[in-house]
């Protein structure tokens, strides 16, 4: 299993592909390697491209400052070179490129000209379900490319990925390779309530490593609300009631309640806590509204040990401000914070190398 990543892996392959659709050329950049300390992990992307007027467009960061400066003029090269489909190039993030993160990072360019140049890639994306899913390109001239899973790696005779992480660099006889995993990893995320402060999180976790399903009762507010939010990837999803909605969710996810209804709420963490196939439940409300849920929850037969996996109220403690783009802050910090534990957690089932070298990508 890999660990969650920053960033869902198949997002930028969505934007890669729109582009590239629509009669756009695009330059990828990602973070291959990093030694000491770096502003972003291996597997960062960044996508860069021209739009009709000639004017630079880009979606993503791999760290910016100077480092990202450059990356992009690079970029803007390979958009114009006649044969160059693929560089990687090393960089020391000191004072020679005008940064002082002190570390060293290797990043990895790729042209697609056209669809047919994503074929492979957008196709492995649609599979992003599938476990192990290994994408190898070489890093020259030859424009060697396979997408396969880790046990085909291995039959096929390709060079086996060392590094910890989403992606690295990796070597066979003279040839380089540029490896990644494209599983995504992002994590099931269900919020309930497509009020103001549902609305202002759907929006603060855009461009997170969520995959997030927009549950409501009303299908005129969740419509209005999905057309307010057009830029997240979010699922829409009415039902009447969303406690039987939340018997569909993946096992495993993630769930937010903060509907309209103190009774939907109450519902719909009744049905999670008694089923107990979730990985997170939060509650947004006050401490009075917890205790009262917890009262009730165990009078309909829920568990102590299952109430006590309810977090309720929801966000980082020393928050005060009552204004929906603040409490989705909140929200989304403790959501964030969640994540990492998760990380960490993993991290340590691994073992020592691998949590060794995710603190050497993120120190």
């Amino acid at each position: 299993m890999n660990a969650p990543t920053d960033q869902p892996r198949t997002d930028w392959v969505a934007r890669l592909s729109a582009k590239l659709a629509a009669g756009v050329p695009v330059v990828r950049m990602a973070v291959a390697t990093v030694k000491g300390s770096a502003p972003r992990e291996p597997g960062a992307t960044l996508l860069f491209w021209r739009d009709e007027l000639g004017c630079t467009r880009s979606w993503g960061s791999i760290g910016g400052g100077h480092l990202e400066a450059r990356a992009m003029e690079i970029a803007g090269h390979l958009l114009q070179a006649d044969t160059e489909k693929r560089r990687l190039q090393r960089f020391s993030l000191g004072a020679s490129l005008g940064q002082c993160c002190g570390g060293a990072v290797e990043l990895y360019w790729e042209r697609f000209d056209n669809e047919a140049h994503a074929r492979k890639l957008v196709g492995a994306a649609g599979l992003s379900a599938t476990s192990g899913l290994l994408r190898y390109c070489a890093v020259d001239c030859s424009g060697d490319e396979w997408v396969v899973t880790e046990a085909q790696a291995n039959s096929g005779g390709l060079p086996r990925p060392e590094f910890a992480g989403r992606a690295g660099i990796v070597c066979q006889d003279s040839k380089r390779f540029f490896v990644e995993h494209l599983d995504d990893e992002s994590t099931n995320l269900w919020i309930y309530g497509a009020g103001h402060v549902g609305r202002a999180l759907v929006h603060v976790l855009t461009d997170l490593p969520f995959n997030i399903t927009w549950v409501d009762s009303r299908c005129e507010m969740l419509a209005e609300a999905l057309s307010a939010t057009a830029n997240s990837s979010a699922r829409g999803l009415h039902g009447e009631d969303p406690a039987d909605e939340a018997m569909s969710a993946p096992v495993g996810a993630w769930h937010v309640v903060m509907t309209h209804s103190h009774d939907q709420d109450f519902e719909i963490c009744k049905a999670l806590l008694k089923s107990s196939d979730f990985g997170f439940l939060g509650v947004l409300g006050s401490r009075t509204k917890a205790v009262r849920f917890r009262h009730r929850l165990a009078q309909h037969g829920c568990s102590a040990e299952a109430v006590a996996r309810m977090s309720c109220p929801l966000g980082v403690t020393g928050i005060t401000a009552k204004l929906p783009a603040a409490i989705a802050i909140d929200v989304a910090a403790q959501l964030l914070r969640q994540r990492e534990r998760a990380v960490s957690a993993l991290a340590v089932s691994l073992g020592p190398s691998f949590s060794a070298d995710r603190q050497a990508c993120n120190s």
